[in-house]
């Protein structure tokens, strides 16, 4: 048995070389200054996977992520997906849903398919003027029913506003209210 103050020793030394990393690993670093864990940095899309799923939900993948790499990592490795309808080699963007369910011979089948308006506001994720429908635009605060209606009438009329910038064409819409709702695109 290894006496007491050499017990006390190593244990000192081992505190010694393990609180550094633990603190550094643990506290946010400044721009620019390396972490003493390795942590992903690059940009990532927010995607639902749901369905007949083992783990369905809200998941962050990295950007440039295809359907059937969000399927490798999801399904169990002895499945395999069929697409429903689009391609499993198209790359996900922002706000996708990936939809499975297994047919009769159990068999996976998926659907590419898009959030909601609301679940995109409540998770972040930009929302595209051109593509939001009228009861999307009153879901927006200081946009009610009759202003969402001008906004479909213009780009109807006017076409794609191509940007949120492009709503100040729409009469009821001014730089207030566009930074209002500029935080949600």
């Amino acid at each position: 048995m290894m006496p007491r103050s050499q017990r006390l020793a190593l244990w000192c030394l081992a505190l010694a070389l393990t609180l550094p990393l633990y603190i550094k690993g643990r506290i946010p670093t400044t721009k620019g200054e390396d972490a003493a864990f390795s942590r992903f940095t690059g940009q990532t899309v927010t995607v639902r996977l749901t369905g007949d799923l083992p783990r369905p939900g809200v998941y962050r993948l990295p950007k440039g992520v295809d359907a059937a790499a969000a399927i490798k990592m999801t399904l169990p490795c002895a499945e395999v997906a069929v697409s429903v309808r689009g391609s499993d080699s198209c790359v996900l963007a922002s706000g996708d849903v990936v939809a499975f369910r297994r047919d009769r011979s159990g068999k996976y089948l998926f659907l590419l398919g898009v959030m909601t308006a609301r679940e995109r506001m409540l998770l972040g994720v930009p929302l595209d003027p051109d593509l939001l429908s009228e009861t999307e635009w009153a879901l927006l605060p200081g946009i009610g029913a009759a202003l969402s209606r001008r906004i479909i009438e213009d780009r109807q009329e006017n076409g794609a506003f191509g940007a949120v910038e492009g709503l100040l064409r729409v009469p009821g819409i001014g730089p207030g209210k566009l930074a209002a709702i500029k935080r949600y695109f």
